[in-house]
């Protein structure tokens, strides 16, 4: 087992901190949306180009903003018909 310095315990290396996470709405936007139109071309070039490292982490960005996207459109959705249950329904009688 190696002993680890003491200034190393809990440091990320500074290839391991995601840029693409720490992007602006916008800018982020740009990137995801030309990501998706050019798919497979996308995903390609970005392994020639950015490397096998920042392309996972920006597949990990692109999932993560997904799946956030989905919660908050279930929740949108749910709110929505809980309104329309509790609020409009009594109106017509239901």
């Amino acid at each position: 087992m190696t002993a680890q310095k003491p200034d190393q315990v809990g440091e990320k290396h500074a290839s391991d901190v995601n840029p693409f996470a720490a992007m602006g709405f916008f800018s982020f936007w740009l990137v995801s949306s030309v990501f998706y139109l050019t798919f497979p071309l996308s995903l390609g070039l970005c392994l020639l180009v950015m490397g096998q490292h920042r392309t996972k982490q920006l597949i990990r960005a692109l999932v993560h903003d997904f799946l956030q996207t989905i919660f908050i459109l279930a929740v949108v959705v749910v709110l929505i018909i809980w309104a329309v249950w509790h609020f409009l329904l009594p109106l017509f009688g239901g």
